[in-house]
């Protein structure tokens, strides 16, 4: 009889502690279940703020290198203004010689009318000349003025030269058109000298 009590409060014993057991390895795997969610949340976060401090980075990137293309950009189209300007300078010069040319003539017509030269044909291709002057003058001031219209912070390089180009082959054309026309009342005037010298010698 001793022995089955005793028997029957050692099951008992066991059955509690074994109950006890397993509550207490329920409760720390749900503690560790939260701990690995906890776990998990952090990785997430973690993950998503690298993500972001990629993201910013490429953006970063991105923006560094459309500015440098853009101040790229910028050097160029002021090196291109530079150098047609420089350009135009030398327009404006060989339009000034071509100007003092001009006068020459106009002298020379001058002295021969006065020795009795007929210098009507000649001073007719000189104030035809003199017409060519006026375009190229207005040719250069117009190039000019596109050249300098050209912004250095939104036009494209392609566009610059474009713009530049078109107005540098106007102005090199009307003064080509003027000298053409220098030369030719040169030409009339030198005729007409040798015409007045022929009717001398014939007389």
């Amino acid at each position: 009889m001793i022995l089955c009590s005793s028997l029957v409060l050692v099951l008992a014993s066991i059955s509690v502690t074994f109950a006890q057991t397993q509550n207490t390895n329920f409760d720390r795997f749900e503690d560790r279940l939260k701990e690995l969610r906890v776990d998990r949340q952090r990785k997430l976060e973690e993950l998503k703020e690298k993500q972001q401090e990629l993201l910013q980075k490429r953006q970063d990137l991105k923006e560094k290198i459309s500015t440098r293309q853009a101040e790229l950009r910028q050097r160029t189209v002021a090196r291109i203004k530079s150098v047609f300007t420089k350009i135009l300078k030398r327009y404006n010069a060989a339009l000034a010689r071509l100007d003092k040319i001009a006068e020459r003539i106009a002298t020379r017509i001058d002295k021969l009318k006065a020795r009795g030269v007929d210098t009507t044909t000649a001073q007719a291709k000189l104030t035809e000349a003199e017409g060519l002057g006026t375009a190229a003058a207005q040719a250069i001031a117009d190039a000019q003025a596109q050249v300098s219209a050209i912004d250095e912070n939104s036009a494209t390089v392609k566009d610059a030269v474009h713009t530049a180009t078109t107005a540098m082959k106007s102005a090199k054309r009307a003064l080509f058109d003027y000298h053409k026309g220098l030369v030719a009342a040169i030409r009339e005037l030198k005729a007409a000298a040798a015409l007045k010298e022929g009717t001398r010698s014939a007389e």
